[in-house]
């Protein structure tokens, strides 16, 4: 998965560690990249969006428990014949019913319900489920206030990508993912030219998502992550770093004692109410 949960610029400002050199850029980049999937296992879930097809067991029930899913486009059953059937979206809900995903403090969708009196259950099968969809803890973006500039569109083999920013604009860095269209692109490097051009070196189509063309003047959204998840990737971060020179950090004695060393208390109560609490199993 190519994601972080922050970016470099805010890593190396002064509210973290205050480093203003590019030397250790692409291993700051790296570091944020591994703490954000060490932030995925921590929390047992994932807060970047994934877009793609995903099997489960029949349960033979009504329901089915699911990873986090921010939307459904499909769902297919196998029947006892090996042949695959694709159910209305009518004929299933998704859970919780006010989840909202896609808004600023909402949550993911977790279940779903039967809703049709012709489809009963899940027929109870190994792998017999596949649900098509964006999955994740949430799917939440801002406008950049950015567009794609240039002289002619974004190719879909271009691995740079020019911007051009309006009033407002969000100071794009590295570890920032955006989107554009429906392709997510995720950032490595901007290079600004001072005059309101930034130079992107990017990662194209990324999380399941296919590279696609852009017309100039295409709008561009940022991702945006919960925030106690964005604090603690900083923090994080900055924490496993600095102990290339003041050796590794020690938890308190007590309830967190049995904890791996190195994660620090303020982390594990920042990344507390977004824990998950029972297994999802998926193929």
């Amino acid at each position: 998965m190519a994601n972080a949960y922050a970016d470099l610029a805010t890593l190396k400002s002064p509210a973290a560690l205050n480093a203003p050199d590019d030397t250790h850029d692409a291993r700051l980049l790296g570091m944020l990249e591994a703490v954000s999937r060490w932030i995925d296992g921590y929390c047992g879930r994932q807060f970047a969006t994934t877009h793609g097809e995903r099997r489960f067991d029949g349960t033979g029930k009504a329901s089915l428990t699911l990873p986090d899913l921010v939307s459904a486009s499909e769902v297919r059953v196998r029947a006892g014949t090996g042949v695959w059937d694709t159910w209305p979206c009518g004929a299933w809900l998704l859970y919780p019913l006010n989840a909202a995903p896609t808004a600023p403090g909402g949550r993911p969708y977790t279940r779903i319900m039967l809703a049709s009196g012709t489809y009963r259950r899940f027929p109870l099968s190994r792998a017999g489920v596949a649900v098509s969809g964006v999955w994740g803890y949430g799917d939440v973006r801002a406008d950049a206030g950015l567009q794609v500039g240039g002289n002619s569109e974004v190719a879909v083999g271009d691995a740079t990508l020019a911007l051009t920013a309006g009033d407002g604009a969000i100071a794009l860095s590295a570890g920032h993912t955006i989107r554009i269209g429906d392709e997510q692109v995720y950032v490595e490097g901007v290079a600004d030219d001072g005059q309101g051009t930034l130079k992107l070196t990017i990662q194209r189509g990324i999380n399941g998502t296919d590279a696609a063309t852009h017309a100039v003047g295409a709008s561009v959204s940022v991702y945006r992550y919960p925030q106690g998840v964005a604090e603690a990737c900083l923090l994080q971060t900055a924490t496993w770093w600095r102990e290339r020179l003041g050796g590794p950090f020690r938890p308190p004695e007590g309830d967190h004692a049995g904890e791996p060393d190195g994660i620090s208390p303020a982390v594990r109560t920042l990344l507390a109410p977004y824990r998950r609490r029972n297994a999802v199993l998926g193929v």
